[in-house]
């Protein structure tokens, strides 16, 4: 699950805020509210994997009950009708098998055929690599970031939904040696901690004297921590919660 934030603010408004209230997730700018609809501030909307609107409302009224009995009739891979030469590859797609989608894909465009073949291979084709692409992506940008968990995440689904492939065989490698390696090991375990010291910077918001004992374990945090992308992460909280 991802969560995304907008806000029509201006930056020195909303950059302050992240940090008071340790907020992780990313957190947009738009002035223009004209395409988001929905009622009051602040407004919340749960979106399934295949990119429809399944609840919105208030964001304190979303419970994770709720957000399972709204995404339980989603499907993660999705794609629209088709026509009839180009069905068997996307029932693959939308079983996850991406690369069995690919080469029916690429088989039926080969064939020839009219101009909605085509069009309809070129689509289920664009969709496979929508997700290659992504993962690929994540790999990029949160290694350089430390988010471990979520290069091994990536890695792992594309050995999933590409087996036999050349894309798959540098996925597994590049998992092993993430595992092997103690520098990522120690990152995943402490980001690990840092996730819960959060949660309890969240739980005591508004409570000076809750507060209190999670700065010092934040404080301490950093010391052991101090060259790890986490700690900085953590840097960040600690000073929100001096505001």
């Amino acid at each position: 699950m991802r969560i995304l934030a907008i806000s029509d603010e201006d930056p020195g408004t909303v950059e302050p805020f992240i940090l008071e209230k340790g907020i992780t997730y990313p957190v947009g700018i738009s002035k223009d509210r004209s395409g988001y609809g929905g009622g009051g501030i602040p407004h919340a909307y749960l979106i399934g994997p295949d990119g429809v609107v399944v609840w919105q409302g208030h964001p304190a009224s979303l419970s994770e009950g709720e957000i399972e009995k709204a995404t339980r009739k989603t499907k993660d891979f999705y794609v629209r009708k088709v026509t009839s030469e180009l069905k068997p590859a996307a029932s693959a797609f939308e079983k996850g098998k991406l690369n069995e989608a690919k080469a029916l894909a690429e088989a039926a465009k080969a064939k020839g055929g009219d101009a909605d073949v085509t069009t309809d291979a070129d689509y289920i084709l664009a969709r496979v690599n929508q997700f290659l692409s992504f993962w690929n992506k994540t790999v990029e940008q949160a290694s350089a970031e430390g988010r471990y968990d979520d290069v091994l995440d990536a890695l792992e689904k594309i050995q999933k939904h590409f087996p036999g492939t050349d894309e798959a065989s540098l996925a597994a490698t590049k998992e092993k040696e993430l595992k092997a390696d103690p520098t990522v090991k120690a990152e995943l375990d402490a980001w690990k901690k840092l996730d819960k010291l959060i949660e309890g910077v969240r739980k005591a918001e508004g409570d000076p004297k809750k507060l209190k004992p999670i700065q010092k374990k934040l404080e301490k945090f950093i010391e052991q921590n101090g060259a790890s992308k986490a700690a900085k992460r953590a840097q960040q909280v600690l000073d929100g919660t001096r505001k």
